[in-house]
């Protein structure tokens, strides 16, 4: 019960960071992974962010802070070739910087 009442705070409102304050106020849950959930949630306006999409968009090779995720959406917004859905968006991102530094094989 506790976390489906921390989860539905943290949709009721429309700012990144403090969703992302939200929902790492749940024992075990850390910025990249509550911005999974997020971009589960709502794979058209969020997207997963961690180091490796830092490094990405952001060109920092570090952990994923608080305060980057609004920074990652806004880069991802304006790098969106069509309207796509962010996810979709991140994950082609993701992909290049995979096969650009050798990435997760």
């Amino acid at each position: 019960m506790f976390v489906q009442r921390i989860c539905e705070a943290a949709f009721s409102v429309y700012d990144p960071k403090l969703q992302l304050e939200t929902l790492t106020s749940i024992p075990g849950i850390g910025p990249a992974t509550a911005t999974g959930v997020l971009a589960v949630h709502d794979p058209t306006n969020y997207a997963i962010g961690d180091r490796y999409r830092v490094a990405a968009l952001l060109g920092e090779d570090r952990t994923l802070q608080l305060s980057d995720y609004p920074r990652l959406l806004t880069e991802l917004r304006d790098q969106n070739p069509g309207g796509f859905d962010l996810w979709t968006v991140e994950t082609a991102y993701y992909q290049q910087y995979r096969d650009t530094c050798d990435v997760g094989r």
